[in-house]
């Protein structure tokens, strides 16, 4: 396949409200996504991320910016002659064609040779694990086969860039986890530029190469998954991936390596990344599995709230009238802390991120 690079440029979409003023769903949008790469877009609901696709897919116009694939700008090409494919929540299958006249259907429109067609069918049908399901109807098939079908055939044209609409979002917890380790082999097997929308972080996490983090139409971060998780670049961008903590402070110290940053928990170190200075007002991002909980004397907290959740123990601690989310891992070999219990907190330094 020939995969192609996605440039987004200034890219804005307004919109008139019914008091005829302009809103803008997405603005200022700029993004490098490079050909074979995995991109998702992450956000809350109305956060501009489907709109951003949309536009991509050439559905919804842009109001400003530029939209490029590759070296050539598409703001006006027509959906159907840009070099892109999309697969919809709804699998959006025709009831009254097999599975194999359903990916086909595509390519006669495009006219090919029944030989061309036969081949190309064939191949993405093997690709997709469907070639004994090819004769049957949708209605024989189930969710995960249906979701497949309608990959196969956005596959099957040969999409420099292949975008997503949630796709995984009409099918059950198991099911999606199953199709999303699929669609991640079949992108990487294949090498398309693929970008994905969604507001399931585990999905975004587990499948992409970089996640875009939108919120009220912007940009917050662009980063691997290892980036926005453990180094978020704002309030928002920790609070929405993940669980995290926040102990708000002040940086009283700013060594070469780490920071002494004076909160009302007391003095806490976390790593210098060379963005703050002394004075700096900072809030402390503490990820539930960055704290230990032990029996001591020093940052003793009381445990509120206690569950287990098979693979982990969950903890809410009160701590300095700060309540804190906790998670220790496989709890069979610790020893489990009881509600009403004193607990003395260990964080660990190279884990907390200030922002």
């Amino acid at each position: 396949m020939n995969a192609k690079s996605v440039s987004l440029r200034n890219v804005a979409k307004a919109f008139k409200d019914e008091k005829n003023q302009t809103v803008y769903a997405v603005s200022d949008v700029n993004v490098q996504i490079e050909a074979g790469e995995f991109v998702t877009l992450l956000g809350p609901s109305g956060c501009g991320k489907t709109t951003t696709l949309r536009m991509i897919a050439g559905f919804e116009d842009i109001t400003a910016g530029d939209i490029y694939f590759g070296e050539e700008k598409v703001n006006t090409i027509p959906p159907n002659k840009r070099d892109c494919t999309m697969v919809f929540q709804s699998y959006a299958l025709f009831p009254h064609l097999s599975v194999f006249d359903n990916i086909a259907y595509g390519l006669k429109i495009k006219k090919l040779s029944k030989t061309e067609i036969m081949k190309k069918v064939h191949g993405v049908l093997d690709i997709m694990n469907l070639t004994e399901y090819k004769d049957r109807m949708p209605s024989q098939l189930s969710g995960g086969q249906q979701q497949r079908v309608a990959l196969a055939r956005a596959l099957v044209m040969e999409p420099g860039v292949l975008l997503f609409d949630e796709p995984l979002s009409n099918l059950d917890a198991k099911l999606r986890l199953v199709m999303r380790d699929e669609i991640r082999r079949i992108q990487q097997q294949i090498g398309i530029t693929a970008i994905y929308v969604t507001h399931d972080q585990s999905e975004a996490m587990s499948m992409s190469d970089r996640v875009i983090v939108m919120n009220k139409g912007q940009i917050e971060q662009i980063g691997t998954p290892q980036q926005v998780y453990q180094r978020p670049a704002t309030k928002f961008v920790a609070d929405f991936i993940g669980t995290a903590n926040f102990i708000d402070g002040r940086v009283v110290e700013a060594a070469e390596d780490r920071l002494h940053i004076r909160t009302q928990t007391g003095i806490m170190m976390a790593r210098n990344t060379g963005v703050h200075r002394v004075n700096d007002e900072v809030s402390v991002v503490i990820r539930p599995e960055a704290v230990r909980l032990t029996k001591g004397t020093e940052n003793v907290a009381v445990v509120t709230k206690s569950v287990f959740m098979g693979q982990t123990q969950e903890y809410e601690v009160e701590f300095e009238g700060t309540t804190l989310q906790i998670t220790e891992n496989n709890p069979s070999e610790e020893s489990v802390h009881r509600v009403g219990e004193f607990v003395s907190l260990q964080f660990s330094e190279h884990s907390l991120h200030v922002i």
